[in-house]
């Protein structure tokens, strides 16, 4: 499946072979920032700038029964990434803040070693100590707008507000770690990824066509 975020709150989702409609749902009011399937394809998170993060159940069928939201957070979403077992959500917000919840119940999880337990499946997230190397010097806090870690997990690639895409080694725990930086984009890149082989990175700018 594929899931659209819209400006107005709305999202739909298509069937990926087809494109045809399978369901639309709209809870929010505001611009949706982040959609994410969990592993296990039960749960679809949806973050918006309402600081929330709303949790759906997929298996109930076109009709997406609202599990929970997660509130509490302090600012619009960045980035959402589910963990492996599809029990937890880790957010990246507005303020520069990284949280994670457990899910369905949407609890705040605040110890900071069971959050280190967690294997993420993913991991979109430019905040915490895992990647803390991405920031170049004096850097400010918008400067670096989105990451990605390999399927493999061995790099994470970077995209910033200068219109550079980075490829470091990870984890990336050393701050001002080295890398690799390519050239292709105006200002700003707002969404970087790696192909499911890990043999390409797709990214994408903001003002490349204006």
């Amino acid at each position: 499946m594929l899931a659209v975020g819209m400006k107005n709150g709305e999202f739909l989702i298509l069937l990926a072979n087809s494109l045809k409609m399978w369901t639309k749902k709209r809870d929010r009011s505001v611009a949706l920032q982040d959609i994410r399937f969990s592993p296990d394809r039960r749960l679809m998170a949806v973050g918006s700038a309402e600081n929330t993060v709303d949790v759906y159940d997929m298996s109930a069928g076109p009709s997406l029964t609202r599990l929970v939201y997660c509130c509490d957070i302090p600012a619009f979403i960045l980035q959402l990434d589910f963990s492996a077992d599809s029990c937890y959500i880790q957010v990246s917000t507005g303020t520069y803040q990284r949280q994670v919840f457990e899910v369905p119940s949407g609890k705040l999880i605040s110890d900071q070693s069971a959050i280190d337990r967690i294997t993420w499946a993913t991991w979109t997230s430019i905040l915490g100590d895992e990647v803390l190397g991405i920031w170049p010097r004096n850097a400010e806090k918008a400067d670096v707008t989105c990451a990605c870690v390999s399927h493999a997990g061995l790099n994470i690639v970077t995209g910033d507000d200068f219109g550079l895409v980075k490829l470091f080694d990870f984890p990336c725990t050393e701050k001002f770690a080295k890398h690799k930086r390519y050239l292709g984009h105006s200002p700003h890149v707002t969404n970087i990824r790696f192909s499911h082989d890990d043999k390409f990175v797709i990214s994408a700018g903001l003002d490349d066509c204006r």
